[in-house]
């Protein structure tokens, strides 16, 4: 019987491929005994006392026995035995160890480690304890390396650029964004390869989006769909997310603002109106494009006055603009100075009416493509899906059946009085049970106050007036619910205090005591100075401290419907407000409009939400908006109150307020704490409002009595000091990019040169001369937008508050043709037509504008200190312009120096 053989690599089956080599390698060997003499060279192959099969598993060498014959060939086979890696090989022979040496072991002499030790068999000698006692103590050796996805191998300098390419097309673009931010591999790989971005955006937003404008590349399309921060270089604010697709840019308010103007504000030399040359016979003149003006030749967008709204809208019949209001529309500055250059290069070449019209209607068509566009965009933009809109439904669905399987059930309606609730609806992951516990502890303190906003609710849309429809109803029973009572007792108490609004008021015995209270009051605070941003929050303050430490009170019918000593409700807030400090201050001038019309809502605590409201306004606007939610640190549905809002009892006149009340003043008593603060401070910045939390009232700082410009006198420069237009210009250049108001820019800009003009020539100079530098101070220094109130009308106080001068800023052309015809002739400056900051107030905006950089730097050193510590947090996208920024009293500093001899003032020491 034949010998058993394991098959050689010649013995298998023949594979498809590049053929094997089966020449028998050649080496110079000699005998077994290293003493033995040494042959020539001869065909070998190489051979060793150990017959066993080799097999390889990972690092390890696993032995395995197999027949043995001299001078055979032995090599494992193509499908390896199944063995036990680690398993002991049985039998009598003695084991058998395989000691490579390496040439650097060998070159430095290194000693080799035991084998016999190093593969955990028993030394000589070694007992059956000692054995065990290694083995639990041996660390146990890692076979490979773990892989993990917090622990990603770092390969990426060894794959190619091309296999880069597919695998970011991937990646989302805001994912790309962020890689090009991590090294300057990818940093020049995703600028250099714009199918990257094409790819990406093409799996995320689907084949079916707009492509590319032809005036951006891959990458800025990308940025603007999924980049965040104003691209205005010298912005700080990394938040901005609204693009201007109009402009294609993204930009916040404030940028937005200056960037771009309406027709209406334009000078009026640089406004246009392209016309046919009547000197010239043309077949073009018929032409429907002829008087457009050149402003309507340019991409334009909606706006309030400081955010972007939208494109213009466009006729496609009529292939031109829809007619409307012309002051709701902007365009880019800088586009129109464009235009204008084009426009005018072509007017100096004296061309024909054919040229003329041959460009605009190139021009117009051009526009109108491009808007209409814009609009498929905006369409497209609006209407994409949310990536957590899956996620919101399933949060929802979830947590509204976990509410009603609570004992005793908790309403839907209820539930989402909960702020909470709302809060997590956001979260974009799938609702699990650790996420409604932890709801459910947020939610079930606030639940008695969650009902009772429901049942205000309830009863407001059952009692509102015909016409107003809330769906059914018709489970509810208004007399069953536990606030019904308050309605009635609404009535009561309007038609008790209300008379006090006809034409001949007459007022109870307890709003004669607090109107009489009130007087003392305002007389006070009006004698001690108070400014008039405080004078209507502290007086009522005032009122109501004085009441509660009144120990003899008036009798009265009090807002819960008792009989007793008087108790202080809204309503005797409001009664104040119109009956004693209206009477003393005219609400509709100037001081009135201060006075009355500049508080801020404890709620809106955003920081771009800038609106003012009056006193009434103000608590309408508070059950609106904020007194429907409750939840940790949200006390204003104490406000929820129902009460009737039927048709009055008369018809008021022309000279009386109406009476139809927006608010429950009557039942609702006044807080300790209002929650409205003066304009001066910021809502964001306190703490979350109480009403019953007795807080220091923070009275406007007083505007030193001190002078900026005290003890400094203006730098001289390499220019002439006659010379104003250029003076103005360099001084705007040195406040470019200065954290400052712009009106207090223009106000050190115009001192600066005026009185270097002034020294020079000892006048004054003329406004002629003004006009001609309008220009370029926005060119060197876009922050000065060049429109101001009328500072004559301020002063005097006598105009209407609503007056268009008075109330807005206006183009300086038009306030200047407005100063020509008004102001003129009485005695008044050019320079008073300007409303600018005072001498005095200047030095307070300074140290202002310092104190925000101050704190935005320290922000972000924390913020890069914090950096290391987390993987999650990345650098702030515009931590460099925050760095960078120019402190404005460095720049005030160079335009107006200190004389030698005069001291620092004390407010501009830091």
């Amino acid at each position: 019987m034949a010998e058993s053989q394991s098959p050689s690599r010649g013995d298998a089956s023949p594979k498809l491929g590049k053929p094997k080599n089966r020449s028998k390698p050649s080496f110079k060997v000699g005998y077994q005994s290293r003493n033995a003499p040494a042959s020539s060279r001869q065909a070998t192959l190489p051979q060793s006392s150990f017959q066993g099969k080799l097999n390889f598993v990972g690092r390890a060498i696993i032995a395995v026995e197999g027949p043995s014959k001299s001078g055979s060939e032995n090599f494992a086979g193509p499908c390896p035995p199944a063995v036990t890696r680690r398993g002991r090989r049985s039998g009598p022979s003695d084991p058998r160890t395989f000691v490579i040496n390496t040439p650097n072991n060998m070159t430095s002499g290194g000693k080799i480690k035991n084998p016999t030790r190093s593969r955990g068999l028993p030394k000589p000698n070694e007992t059956a304890e000692d054995q065990e006692f290694e083995s639990a103590t041996r660390k146990r050796p890692r076979l490979g390396q773990v892989f993990r996805p917090s622990r990603p191998l770092k390969n990426s300098d060894q794959i190619n650029s091309d296999v880069w390419q597919i695998i970011l097309g991937y990646c989302k673009p805001k994912q790309l964004l962020e890689a090009k931010t991590m090294s300057r591999e990818f940093y020049h790989l995703l600028s250099q390869r714009a199918g990257i971005w094409k790819e990406s955006r093409l799996n995320h937003y689907g084949p079916d989006m707009p492509e590319c404008p032809s005036s951006l590349t891959e990458q800025q399309y990308a940025y603007l769909l999924a980049g965040r921060g104003c691209q205005n270089p010298t912005c700080p604010r990394d938040q901005t997310f609204r693009v201007s697709w109009v402009f294609q840019v993204r930009l916040c308010s404030e940028c937005f603002r200056q960037k771009t103007i309406r027709a209406d504000d334009l000078p009026p030399h640089r406004r246009y109106m392209i016309d046919a040359d009547e000197s010239q016979d043309s077949p073009a003149d018929d032409s429907r494009v002829w008087r457009t003006t050149l402003s309507d030749l340019l991409p334009q967008a909606k706006s309030d006055g400081r955010r972007y709204g939208g494109p213009r809208a466009v006729n496609d019949g009529a292939n031109n603009w829809y007619r409307g209001n012309l002051r709701q529309y902007v365009f880019l500055k800088s586009a129109y100075a464009r235009l204008e250059s084009e426009y005018l290069e072509l007017r100096s070449s004296n061309p024909s009416n054919a040229m003329v019209i041959d460009w605009l209607e190139q021009t117009h068509q051009k526009n109108m493509k491009f808007m209409t566009e814009v609009a498929d965009f905006e369409h497209w933009y609006t209407n994409l899906p949310q990536s957590n809109e899956d996620f919101y439904h399933a949060r929802v669905d979830y947590f509204e059946q976990r509410a009603a399987q609570l004992s005793p059930p908790m309403e839907r309606p209820v539930l989402w009085n909960m702020a909470a609730f709302r809060r997590v609806l956001k979260v974009q992951v799938r609702p699990t049970e650790r996420s409604w516990q932890l709801l459910k502890e947020k939610i079930l303190p606030y639940r008695t106050q969650a009902e009772r906003v429901h049942e205000y609710h309830v009863l407001m849309r059952i009692t509102s007036p015909p016409g107003l429809t809330y769906g059914d109803l018709s489970m509810y029973d208004p007399q069953s619910l536990p606030s019904a009572p308050m309605l009635e007792r609404f009535k009561r108490l309007k038609q008790r205090r209300s008379c006090r609004k006809r034409l001949l008021p007459s007022f109870v015995p307890e709003q004669e005591f607090i109107l009489a209270l009130a007087r003392d009051e305002l007389d006070r605070c009006m004698e001690s100075g108070v400014a008039d941003e405080d004078l209507l929050l502290l007086t009522l303050k005032n009122v109501f401290d004085t009441y509660a430490q009144l120990e003899d009170r008036p009798t009265g019918l009090n807002f819960d419907g008792t009989q007793g000593p008087y108790c202080l409700s809204l309503d005797d807030a409001r009664m104040i407000v119109e009956e004693v400090m209206e009477t003393k201050i005219d609400h509709l001038s100037q001081r009135g409009s201060i006075v009355f019309s500049s508080l801020r809502c404890r709620g809106c605590r955003r920081r771009d939400f800038t609106k003012t409201w009056s006193f009434t306004d103000a608590f309408e606007h508070i059950l609106k908006a904020h007194a429907s939610l409750v939840g940790e640190g949200m006390e204003f549905w104490q406000f929820a109150v129902p009460y009737t809002r039927d048709r009055p009892e008369w018809f008021p006149g022309r000279l009386e307020p109406k009476t139809e009340d927006a608010f429950p003043w009557y039942t609702v008593p006044w807080p300790r704490c209002l929650p409205l603060v003066p304009v001066h401070q910021e809502p964001w910045k306190l703490d979350d409002w109480h009403p019953a939390v007795t807080q220091i009232y923070v009275k406007l700082e007083k505007t030193p009595a001190i002078s900026a410009f005290e003890g400094r006198q203006p730098r001289p420069n390499s220019l002439q000091d006659a010379d104003f237009v250029a003076n103005i210009r360099f001084a705007a250049q040195t406040l470019k990019g200065v954290w400052l108001d712009e009106l207090c820019q223009m106000k050190i800009a115009l001192k600066y040169a005026m009185a270097l003009h002034t020294a020079g020539s000892m006048t004054e100079p003329p406004l002629e001369t003004f006009k001609k530098g309008l220009a370029e101070i926005q060119i060197v220094n876009p922050a000065i937008d060049l429109q101001f109130r009328c500072g004559v009308c301020i002063q005097e106080g006598k105009v209407h508050h609503n007056a268009r001068q008075v109330k807005y800023r206006i183009p300086i052309g038009d306030l200047l043709t407005h100063w020509e015809e008004k102001h003129q002739n009485h005695g008044f400056k050019w320079i008073e037509a300007m409303h600018l900051p005072s001498d005095s107030k200047v030095l307070v905006l300074i140290n202002k504008a310092d104190e925000k950089i101050r704190e935005e730097k320290e922000e972000a050193r924390e913020r890069e200190a914090k950096i290391g510590d987390s993987i999650r947090k990345r650098p702030r996208l515009k931590n460099s312009v925050v760095m960078q920024a120019r402190m404005a009293k460095d720049a005030f500093d160079e335009l107006f120096p200190l004389v030698s001899g005069s001291s620092l003032p004390a407010e501009m020491e830091m």
